[in-house]
């Protein structure tokens, strides 16, 4: 009589793994700090608009540099999504990281409240822009089983940033430091457009 042999056990990973393992973090890594620059960047000004009025003044207007932001981000989030399919991530990403760059650039040296408005508005489009090209990579750079990993981490570092943002506004203001922390989000973004360009190569436009 023959004994059958048993067949070989194949080694599964769980999504983590895989993820963490399988070549996907680097592109996992551009899109956490398009969501970051977003998400922080947004509640930021909370702490740090007071700073800026006293020195360059337009207090009626400081509930503006959140609104602008946000409905920037609302326009952009709504229309970039189809964009980033027809053009491609990797040009849709560089041209939204580019444009919320120059929002922060001019925020940081705006010599009244008016340009600071303007740059907060480059801001939000830019910001509303990369989340919504997130949501696009999502789905064409990882395989299905590690959609909902994906999605879950992604939910988490928006928690966390948008924790962090007041608080890095609040480090810059007490410092005195304002403007720099403007600068340091456009920095930020180019390094996310160097990013962008360097692992989201294999991207093509579809349909």
């Amino acid at each position: 009589m023959t004994v059958p042999t048993p067949e070989p056990r194949q080694t599964t990973h769980a999504p983590w793994q895989e993820l963490l393992q399988g070549g996907h973090l680097p592109r996992f890594i551009v899109l956490c700090l398009g969501v970051w620059l977003h998400a922080a960047d947004s509640l930021m000004v909370a702490t740090l608009m007071p700073s800026a009025v006293i020195e360059v003044g337009g207090a009626p207007w400081m509930g503006w540099t959140l609104a602008l932001y946000e409905i920037g981000s609302v326009v952009a989030g709504a229309a970039t999504g189809l964009l980033a399919v027809r053009i491609g991530l990797r040009l849709a990403m560089c041209g939204s990281a580019s444009l919320f760059a120059l929002g922060c650039l001019a925020s940081a040296v705006a010599p009244d409240m008016a340009v600071i408005l303007i740059g907060r508005l480059g801001q939000g489009l830019g910001g509303g822009a990369l989340v919504a090209i997130v949501f696009v990579a999502t789905d064409r750079l990882f395989p299905d089983r590690l959609l909902p990993v994906v999605m879950a981490l992604i939910s988490a570092i928006w928690g966390a940033s948008a924790f962090c943002g007041p608080l890095i506004g609040g480090v810059f203001a007490n410092a005195g430091l304002w403007r720099m922390g403007f600068v340091a989000f456009a920095v930020q973004a180019a390094v996310l457009v160097l990013l962008a360009v360097l692992l989201l190569r294999s991207d093509r436009p579809g349909r």
